[in-house]
């Protein structure tokens, strides 16, 4: 086991220099000259010289890299061309804006699929099932962005119960946080709990055929018994090992939904270096959702392998 977790500790690492490579190596991915590029054609050669020298682009690979690793893990990710403040700082930021919102939104879809789920596999191709899978079919097939709008039209514009935008930080008004974050959090969540309710049911619906679910009923343990003490776990590590990732992915930046509901997260801040041409910004942001990626990976791994070795105490 020990040598388990090292060799996954060692390929996260190798994966990590290699995207930090690759992203030290951006502004060499722009076509014709970086600078003349990230400047404009009103630039001068002197701006565009000292753009090269700050960028390290009249550097080696190497010692490029070597720079800017070096400054990345003593806490320097560069300064933003935007604002000019530090990359670091900026990401910081606006971390508790996007962590509130995919955390939230993942309690929710989760909330909605786990019962659901459980139940629709108990009987399949029921009256339940055939609705919950025309359900999820359907969300499947509409963008996160429309399903946004549509919640706007309906819960902000005829309705009039939820604000159409704008964020204001729990830390200074809790109730208008929550009551804003509302119609982003469904917006996310029922994306999320469209892709978590097939995979649950799939991995639900195996479990309910295995020797140790018909021992449960032959000893007389009622349907809710049954479902949530026999068979949540065991169908749960592939849900886990999902939403691990769809955590990770979605910390690194909900760009859509951020943007339609004017949330000053992470996705907002990538869509606005990447309108800026703010190159230091876009590089710590993909650098940012990269480790967050690995970490998440690893932790996951963890929780999958903690569940699979109780699931097979409890069924045996």
């Amino acid at each position: 086991m020990r040598l388990t977790w090292w060799s996954r500790a060692g390929r996260s690492l190798l994966v990590l220099i290699v995207i930090a490579a690759l992203t030290c190596q951006l502004a060499l991915l722009l076509p014709g000259d970086p600078a003349l590029i990230l400047l404009g054609q009103e630039s001068t050669e002197a701006q565009r010289a000292s753009l090269r020298s700050t960028l390290g682009l009249d550097q080696d690979f190497f010692t490029r890299f070597l720079d800017w690793s070096g400054g990345v893990l003593t806490g320097d990710w560069g300064t933003s061309f935007s604002s000019g403040r530090p990359v670091l700082t900026e990401i910081l930021e606006r971390v508790p804006a996007t962590a509130e919102l995919v955390i939230l939104s993942q309690v929710v879809a989760l909330a909605v699929t786990i019962p659901l789920a459980l139940h629709s596999a108990r009987k399949p191709g029921g009256t339940l099932d055939r609705i919950i899978s025309t359900s999820t079919f359907i969300t499947l097939a509409i963008p996160s962005f429309v399903v946004g709008m549509l919640l706007i039209y309906i819960f902000a514009v005829q309705v009039g119960w939820f604000p159409a935008s704008g964020y204001t930080p729990f830390s200074e008004d809790p109730l208008d946080n929550l009551h804003r974050m509302v119609l982003p959090v469904l917006t996310l969540g029922i994306a999320e709990a469209s892709i978590y309710m097939r995979t649950l049911r799939g991995s639900a619906v195996e479990a309910l055929r295995s020797p140790f679910a018909y021992a449960s009923l032959v000893r007389g343990a009622s349907d809710s018994q049954l479902l949530w003490r026999r068979i949540l776990r065991p169908a749960s590590p592939t849900l886990t090992a999902l939403v691990g990732i769809n955590l990770a992915v979605a910390l690194g930046g909900t760009l859509l939904v951020e943007a339609l509901f004017a949330i000053p997260g992470l996705g907002r801040l990538t869509v606005g270096a990447l309108g800026g041409r703010d190159l230091p910004m876009i590089q710590g942001v993909v650098l940012f959702a990269a480790v967050i990626v690995v970490v998440f990976g690893i932790l996951t791994d963890a929780a999958v392998h903690r569940i699979d070795a109780r699931s097979s105490r409890v069924s045996a």
